[in-house]
């Protein structure tokens, strides 16, 4: 009977996981998406972020839901940037209840940039959106 060691599985997740980055920058999307997908189910976060990026933002036609799946893996995970991620989703759609919530969990696995960004979220007021240096979601205009 083979025994296979955690660490043998994590080191061929990485692997898939740098194959599939490979793939992904040639342009070859569905390769990418099988490699990350593996890679993602064998545990690997980063592979659960890219992958959930890759089909909500780059593969047609989007697949939010799943996308929405794997981040939150990722995030129970402990993957600080999947929480982001789907932070920048709920302000993206307008919905600062679930942005904060979000960024309260990035900040909490370590995002620096959702600790610096939440107390103007949990404020509220009609600008609770605003990122230093980042666009306006599309359902916002500045004036």
């Amino acid at each position: 009977m083979t025994t296979v060691r955690r660490s043998d599985i994590q080191i061929e997740a990485c692997r898939l996981f740098a194959e599939a980055d490979e793939r992904a920058s040639e342009g070859r999307f569905l390769e990418a998406e099988a490699l990350y997908t593996v890679a993602a189910e064998l545990g690997y976060p980063l592979a659960m972020n890219n992958l959930a990026i890759l089909i909500e933002d780059v593969i047609e036609p989007a697949r939010p839901a799943e996308a929405a799946y794997w981040l939150r893996r990722a995030v129970d995970a402990g993957y600080d940037e999947a929480a982001w991620n789907l932070a920048m989703r709920q302000r993206l759609a307008g919905r600062r209840r679930w942005y904060v919530h979000w960024l309260r969990i990035a900040r909490d696995l370590g995002h620096a940039e959702a600790a610096e960004v939440l107390p103007v979220a949990e404020a509220g007021g009609d600008r609770w959106w605003v990122i230093e240096g980042v666009s306006p979601p599309p359902w916002k205009s500045e004036r």
